[in-house]
C-alpha cells in the first residue's frame, strides 16, 4: 500500500523565521517593561503607555503578520486602527485638545484609502469585506458620539466622518446586492 503524502514538506526556513521571531521578541518586551518601570520612577503622566501601544503596533505591523486576514484592505485597517490609537493616547498623556479635529479626519482618509482599495478589485476584495464593515460600524459610532459630546465650533470634520462612512456602507450594499444579507448570514450566523 502506498500512502500519498498531500501536504507540502515542512521547509526550514519557517523554523528559522520563528525562531529569529523567538530572538527579536525579547528586545520588544524588555523595552515595553523598561518604559513602564522609567514612567514609575519618574512619575507624571502615563507616557509609557504610547510607547507600549507603538512597540505592539510595530511588533504586529512587520513581524507577526496575520495568518487568516492578510490582505491589503485588513492590513490597511490595522495599520489606520494603530494610528488612531496612538493619536488618541498622544492626545489623552502628552498633548490634550487635538483628537477630535484630527483623529476624524485620519478616520475619513483611511474609510476613502480603503474604499479605494475595495473598489479597484472588488470581485477579489468582496470576500475581504468584514474588517470594512466592521471598520465603518466604528466610524458610524465614533462620528454619533463625538456629535454628541463635541459642542464647539470645529465639529466639521466628524460630520464628514460619519457622512463618508454612511455613504460607503451604502455604496457596500448597492454592489453587493443580495450577497450582502448572505455575506451577514455566514458571519453572523443568523437568519
Amino acid at each position: 500500500m502506498h500512502i500519498k503524502i498531500t501536504y507540502p514538506p515542512v521547509e526550514k526556513h519557517r523554523f528559522a523565521r520563528r525562531k529569529l521571531l523567538n530572538i527579536l521578541r525579547w528586545p520588544f518586551v524588555l523595552a515595553a517593561v523598561a518604559s513602564v518601570i522609567v514612567n514609575i520612577a519618574i512619575g507624571g503622566v502615563f507616557w509609557s503607555s504610547i510607547a507600549v501601544v507603538a512597540l505592539w503596533s510595530a511588533w504586529s505591523l512587520i513581524f507577526s503578520v496575520d495568518l487568516v486576514e492578510y490582505n491589503r484592505t485588513s492590513q490597511s485597517i490595522k495599520t489606520i486602527s494603530f494610528a488612531i490609537v496612538l493619536l488618541t493616547l498622544i492626545d489623552l498623556f502628552l498633548a490634550p485638545g487635538f483628537a477630535v479635529f484630527v483623529v476624524p479626519i485620519v478616520y475619513f482618509a483611511g474609510l476613502i484609502f480603503c474604499a479605494v482599495l475595495l473598489f479597484t478589485d472588488f470581485e477579489t476584495q468582496r470576500h475581504n469585506i468584514m474588517p470594512l464593515l466592521l471598520f465603518i460600524f466604528f466610524a458610524i459610532v465614533t462620528s454619533a458620539v463625538g456629535l454628541a459630546l463635541w459642542h464647539e465650533h470645529d465639529f466639521w470634520p466628524l460630520i464628514v466622518l460619519g457622512v463618508v462612512a454612511a455613504v460607503l456602507l451604502i455604496a457596500i450594499i448597492v454592489m453587493l446586492g443580495a450577497d450582502f444579507k448572505r455575506e451577514l448570514i455566514k458571519r453572523f450566523h443568523i437568519d
